[in-house]
């Protein structure tokens, strides 16, 4: 099977689960621009995904409105084939989908044998994934191949917070430094717009934030790409986006106030305001620590 394909199972499958989650039939569904960013793929591998569901008799349109018209069941998933997927990446997934789901939680024990028939990989795969994982002091080694999901406390996130205070200002100085006929400036004007679409609806729609804010550090990143930036920033953002999902009593109060920051952001580095940006990026990380804070010694 192509990666093609599989993205567009995965994206099928993902786009079920948005629909039975967090919609009711006869409800109208969001733009196709929104349904792509919050399946974090292209325009038209979103259209597609759509097309399949009116196929499918999930989602009727007249014009561009797009209706909700019948609740998805668990027959109508796709068995998404990950044969060619390597065995690494695929241990990597499970388990990260197992935190994003709550299905681990701090302080929960797990064992190599259970993740290795989970996800269909045997224990050496999974032994090599978690070492190389606890690296970043996420989860520590407990004795007969038992590991435990550790708790967050104020000093990691002190700790977290000045290495990623590094890396944004890092790549907020690069990107202001980039000529204006790179196409970055166009992309960051495009990012401003997705913003200003969804802030007035964050009240229903405050869950699509963590992908929009993946796409603005994603892009301040790409002025200057570095490797070990973006390996690290990766389990960064996991820690400051999907901490969260153990508690998501305030959730929709953090996304609001960020989306608001990122506007902030992103506008004073339209009118090429460095200080102004780099003020705005201070408070942005400091509020984003705050909250973790707040979150991890609950």
């Amino acid at each position: 099977m192509s990666r093609k394909n599989l993205l567009f199972q995965k994206s099928v499958n993902a786009l079920l689960d948005i629909l039975k989650n967090d919609y009711l039939v006869g409800d109208i569904l969001p733009s196709d621009l929104t349904i792509a960013n919050r399946l974090d793929v292209s325009r038209s591998t979103a259209r597609k995904t759509i097309d399949y569901m009116i196929e499918q008799g999930f989602i009727v349109k007249s014009g561009s409105q797009k209706t909700l018209c019948a609740m998805p069941q668990k027959s109508h998933y796709l068995a998404v084939n990950k044969q060619n997927m390597p065995k690494d990446k695929q241990v990597e997934e499970h388990f990260l989908n197992l935190i994003l789901n709550g299905k681990i939680k701090p302080g929960d024990r797990f064992s190599e044998l259970e993740l290795a028939r989970q996800s269909n990989c045997n224990t050496v795969t999974v032994r090599e994934f978690l070492i190389r994982f606890s690296r970043f002091g996420l989860i520590e080694k407990k004795p007969r191949s038992q590991w435990k999901m550790k708790n967050f406390d104020e000093q990691f996130v002190d700790e977290l917070y000045e290495v990623r205070h590094l890396f944004e200002m890092y790549s907020l100085s690069s990107f202001m430094q980039l000529e204006e006929t790179k196409p970055h400036w166009q992309q960051l004007e495009e990012l401003l717009f997705e913003h200003q679409e969804l802030e007035p609806y964050m009240e229903e729609r405050f869950h699509e934030f963590p992908k929009l804010d993946q796409k603005f550090h994603t892009l301040m990143q790409s002025a200057q790409p570095n490797q070990f930036v973006s390996q690290f920033y990766d389990i960064i953002s996991f820690v400051f986006h999907y901490h969260y999902q153990w508690d998501r009593n305030s959730e929709k109060d953090r996304n609001t106030l960020a989306v608001q920051e990122h506007i902030d952001i992103i506008s004073k580095m339209l009118m090429k305001d460095y200080r102004g940006a780099t003020l705005a990026l201070e408070k942005h990380l400091n509020t984003a620590k705050e909250s973790l804070k707040n979150t991890a010694i609950l």
